[in-house]
């Protein structure tokens, strides 16, 4: 449902199948038109330091139905509410670019969970088959192989977080994320590249940002096949093989983003109904490939396009 348009940040973006407006411009984002009706808000206000009656407490966040309070030392507090903003009150020298970073980040997850979708940890191209996504833990490739993807000609659709919903027909479909890739310098390097060439995604990490407009697919596709990443340091090939049914739903619960905060937000039932769905509709294939000193990008690309393209 679009809000409306009284006193709302002047500024217009889309993102994840969503217009936002937010309080200064987010150059990682695509600009939307100015009259777009709005989705969701991004605004600078006073976040509260703990929530009133949370029901899940972690690490840096708390969470309960309706509210996600997030917060990075040195940077800023975030507080998604109800799916439909997240307020955001930055530390006292904290850079603009290190605020936008991370909001996109965790505060986005919560944000997501709370709007019913499903947020994957996972990267996604667009093929003539549909959307293929790259489900995997962090250090499992799957930015690193949807750059390899992009560099043989394929659209990308979303790097890191893939957001599922379904269509009016109730077949999942994968929504646009935002034209950018971020890389550690090895994966830089793999894909043939210096990581000195480009920037990096907070001036105190290694990962650097590698920017793909004239690559990115902007319209939602259908989800036809999901991957999931894995390696082991014992084995010297790559193995594909099909999930039965029961472990795709375990395998997409594995690698939903922030998963941590669903029983907080009172979401669990929701979100695993939303899993059941994708898992009887989509592929999920189990990809074990050897450690990276024995790893080849191009023959796995190989072994993926002849898997998904069939």
């Amino acid at each position: 449902m679009a809000l409306a348009s009284a006193q709302l940040p002047p500024h217009r973006h889309r993102v994840y199948g969503l217009t936002v407006a937010t309080w200064i411009p987010f150059p990682e984002l695509e600009t939307a038109p100015a009259d777009a009706p709005v989705d969701a808000v991004f605004r600078l206000a006073e976040v509260p330091a703990q929530l009133e009656q949370p029901q899940f407490t972690g690490a840096r966040f708390q969470a309960a139905p309706g509210r996600l309070l997030a917060w990075i030392p040195g940077v800023a507090r975030y507080l998604a509410v109800d799916g439909e903003e997240i307020l955001v009150q930055p530390d006292t020298g904290a850079l603009d670019s290190d605020v936008r970073a991370l909001l996109l980040c965790s505060p986005m997850g919560g944000l997501l969970h709370q709007r019913g979708v499903l947020p994957l940890h996972a990267s996604v191209i667009a093929t003539e088959r549909g959307a293929v996504a790259f489900m995997g833990h962090s250090g499992r490739g799957k930015s690193t192989l949807a750059a390899h993807f992009r560099q043989r000609g394929y659209r990308v659709l979303a790097d890191d977080i893939a957001v599922v919903s379904f269509d009016a027909q109730g077949r999942p479909q994968v929504a646009p994320g935002l034209p950018q890739f971020k890389l550690w310098p090895n994966s830089v390097k793999e894909l043939g590249g210096e990581a000195e060439s480009l920037p990096r995604l907070r001036p105190s990490m290694e990962k650097r940002t590698l920017m793909f407009p004239e690559a990115f697919h902007r319209e939602p596709l259908p989800l036809a096949r999901v991957y999931a990443l894995e390696a082991d340091r014992l084995r010297d090939d790559i193995s594909l093989t099909v999930q039965p049914v029961l472990d795709r739903v375990r395998l997409l619960l594995e690698h939903t983003y922030r998963a941590q905060y669903l029983s907080g937000l009172g979401l669990q039932k929701a979100h695993f109904q939303s899993l059941s769905r994708v898992a009887a509709a989509v592929p999920v294939v189990r990809v074990v490939r050897p450690e990276n000193d024995r790893f080849h990008l191009e023959a796995l690309g190989e072994q993926l396009i002849a898997d998904f393209s069939r």
